[in-house]
């Protein structure tokens, strides 16, 4: 075989039975399928996913997106479902809806529909649903796209962000240090429902990234950048309370996070996100109108909060969370700020719906049933929907939570997911996630990126550890790998694998490291730094910290925080840079890169890859035309399969090398 290898990514090929299947995924309800021998790549890529949830306010019905490939060589395509909430209710699709529609949304009474979408037309819009047997209503047009909306308190309005219409053939875009320099971002109007008058609120902003009602429905919360992009979105972003003209009433301390900011019944206060002082945590504030006072809330809880709403006794806040290993639902008290866990949950969720009295519906999942739109009701959870039931027919080892202590005593924890009827001497993946701070969660491990449940039905166990610098284990846990990639995160994933070899699960004679985005750079790191690996997949990592940090699209936000300005601190981003060691690497290693990422730019692989080529390391890169950094939901069906089978393909033969 080849010392080194060099591609774009010509999908590998699929069978017959395998594409009819995936392209008649469309249907909502699915028979069960044989049980296989193994997962294979092809059986992910057709597992249906949920979209954006919108809970009637009574209660009693629900919208939901249901994400699929309909066309193997596409983007999936999302469809929106109606289905009423008591048990064994069918669900069918949004009468007048198309492939795409998105954000559904209830009026606040409950009598009305809006939702986004194009509908053939040349700019997303928004559709009010009209009666049984009636078209939607076109609310349109806007100048651009609509790309987001809420409903007035009175159900009249509807304040809506606009995305502007791009020049058509744009000669050069000019990118300054003064915000006129920049192109526009979203703006936002307020349409009357009634009569379709779209009244545009003039602001001092770039871009308008969220927006709330007041109760009294006289003014509004937005989320507003002095750009646009990213890097605006994610950490350069403030909040004001705004009348409805755009004067600003209030401006709220700190930089916002995307925690949808929310007021309480009475109107007197307003819960937001915003980051700490060194922009690598947020936390929870609410802020008092009468007084113009801000006052952390939620501080004391070693979670962090993704989303929340206020409770009808406007006393405090159901919110959304993630704690330890596992997202939950809990009520954090309003005036002490105390939060207390009252549902663990599964999967994924970031936002949830919330009925007025206080039932939830989100997208959650299960270690043995992959993503589902739930209902928790009464401190306790149900499944509406059952959008993947084949997998009930797959071989599924045990997954479990395992827990260590790092050299100094630091408690950690992490995921293991085992091969069917395998629990000794077993061949090891360890699989990094992204981030840093972020983290695995209990729930399905299926997707093109969490091949844990794949590895395992193939005789590989997968270990997910949650190391320093991760999610749901407090501020000075997250901020610990300031200045330290590579360092304390590092040692604590090494400590976890040494916990599973004494206990002789893992096999120390067959290990293998590998991730996505941050876990790219971990895998690239310990490629020159850690012996004891037979080989690791490096996943659109980072390489080379400095250039990282002066060409993605989230910079000056993200790298700088923890390693300070890149320009003058070149030393330290050296020498936690993986490519510095690239030398000392003698493993055969997998980079696998969308050449369209403008997150961690595909040169990071490149200089990498042409590092190893050049003394001799056994190296393959695949790049994936046209992808981004993130390819869930942005490329086809083939392009995810082969993303996992050529991580199946690349590890089985090293690590069950045939006898």
């Amino acid at each position: 075989m080849a010392r080194y290898g060099f591609s774009f990514c010509l999908p590998l090929a699929r069978s017959a039975a395998a594409l009819c299947a995936l392209l008649g995924a469309s249907s909502l309800a699915r028979a069960t399928q044989p049980a296989a021998p193994a997962i294979m790549p092809e059986q992910i890529s057709t597992l249906r996913g949920v979209g954006d949830v919108a809970l009637a306010p009574d209660g009693r019905h629900i919208v939901y997106g249901v994400r699929a490939f309909a066309d193997p060589a596409r983007p999936p395509v999302t469809r929106l479902w109606f289905q009423p909430v008591a048990p064994d209710a069918h669900a069918v699709r949004l009468e007048g809806s198309q492939d795409n529609d998105s954000h559904p949304r209830w009026s606040p009474d409950g009598r009305h529909l809006a939702y986004i979408g194009r509908h053939g037309g040349a700019h997303d819009t928004i559709w009010l649903a009209g009666p049984a047997g009636e078209a939607p209503r076109d609310l349109g047009p806007f100048a651009g796209d609509a790309i987001d909306f809420r409903w007035s308190p009175d159900g009249g309005r509807l304040a809506v962000l606009v995305r502007p219409v791009p020049p058509s053939a744009p000669v050069a875009r000019v990118d300054g240090s003064a915000p006129d320099d920049m192109p526009p971002g979203p703006g936002l109007v307020i349409l009357t429902v009634a009569d379709g008058h779209i009244q545009p609120v003039a602001l001092d902003a770039h871009a308008v990234f969220d927006v709330e009602w007041a109760p009294d429905g006289q003014s509004l919360a937005v989320r507003a950048g002095r750009s646009d992009g990213l890097d605006a979105f994610w950490y350069q972003s403030a909040i004001s309370i705004i009348d409805t003209a755009g004067h600003v009433l209030h401006r709220l301390p700190g930089r916002a996070t995307a925690v949808h900011p929310v007021f309480s019944p009475d109107g007197g206060h307003l819960a937001w996100g915003h980051f700490d002082q060194d922009g690598i945590v947020g936390t929870v504030s609410r802020y008092d109108l009468a007084d113009g006072r801000a006052h952390k809330i939620g501080a004391g809880w070693s979670g962090s909060v993704r989303a929340m709403a206020w409770n009808a006794d406007g006393r405090s806040l159901t919110v959304l969370g993630f704690h330890d290993i596992a997202p939950c639902l809990g009520r954090m008290d309003a005036a002490n700020g105390t939060i207390s866990q009252t549902v663990d949950l599964g999967g994924e969720p970031y936002a949830f719906s919330m009925a007025r009295d206080g039932t939830v519906a989100l997208p959650a999942s299960t270690p043995t049933r992959a993503e589902d739109v739930w209902i928790v009701q009464d401190g306790h959870g149900r499944a509406l929907t059952d959008l993947n039931p084949q997998v009930s027919g797959w071989p599924l080892g045990a997954q479990r939570v395992v827990r260590w202590q790092g050299r100094d005593g630091t408690a950690l924890s992490g995921l293991l997911v085992l091969p069917p009827g395998q629990s000794r001497d077993v061949p090891l993946f360890t699989q990094i996630h992204g981030g840093p701070y972020d983290a695995w969660a209990q729930g399905w491990l299926g997707s093109w990126h969490d091949w844990a449940r794949m590895l395992a039905s193939h005789g590989i166990a997968v270990f997910m550890p949650n190391p320093r610098g991760s999610d749901g284990r407090g501020a000075a846990f997250a901020e610990a790998t300031r200045g330290d990639w590579g360092g304390a995160d590092a040692r604590d994933i090494l400590d976890g694998i040494d916990m599973l070899t004494r206990q002789g699960v893992a096999d120390p004679r067959r290990l293998a490291l590998g991730g996505w985005s941050y876990g790219g750079f971990m895998a690239a790191w310990m490629a020159g730094h850690e012996k004891r690996f037979l080989t690791v997949i490096d996943g659109a990592g980072i390489t080379d910290l400095r250039t990282m940090a002066l060409s993605t699209d989230v910079g000056p936000g993200f790298l700088p925080p923890y390693f300070g300005d890149p320009v003058d601190r070149a030393t330290e981003y050296a020498a936690h840079s993986p490519i510095n060691a690239a030398n000392l690497t003698r493993m055969p290693i997998l980079l696998l890169h969308g050449m369209s990422d403008a997150r961690v730019p595909p040169e990071q692989a490149m200089i990498f890859f042409n590092s190893l080529k050049a003394q001799g390391t056994r190296v393959e890169l695949v790049r994936y035309p046209d992808a981004p950094h993130w390819f869930g939901g942005a490329v086809g069906a083939m392009v995810e399969e082969d993303v996992q089978r050529r991580v199946l393909t690349w590890l089985t033969p090293i690590l069950r090398p045939a006898p």
